[in-house]
């Protein structure tokens, strides 16, 4: 599938509104590259993107923000307590 871009702010608009206002820790499942993941780095003191090892970028790439941090793991079995974090986003992950 082709990633398009967001020239209108859409896609940030629509997971910001997603989103509480007093957000502390997300999960990303399947966060692949990050490409969502920067879009609302910034409403969150915490967010940690999981994916399958093959599917994390590899090389140094674009940086993520300081708050963002991403654990090779499967979403069978999350290395996280069981309420360690207060949203989850799961986009585009199948």
């Amino acid at each position: 599938m082709a990633i398009r871009g967001d020239s209108a702010g859409l896609e940030k608009q629509y997971l910001l509104d997603l989103l509480t206002s007093d957000v502390g820790s997300i999960l990303e499942v399947g966060c692949g590259d990050g490409r969502l993941t920067r879009k609302y780095a910034g409403v969150s003191r915490q967010v940690i993107g999981i994916d399958l090892p093959s599917t994390l970028p590899r090389g140094k790439g674009d940086a993520l923000p300081e708050t963002v941090s991403v654990v090779a793991a499967s979403a069978l079995r999350l290395p996280f307590p069981a309420d360690y974090f207060d949203q989850a986003i799961f986009s585009l992950s199948f």
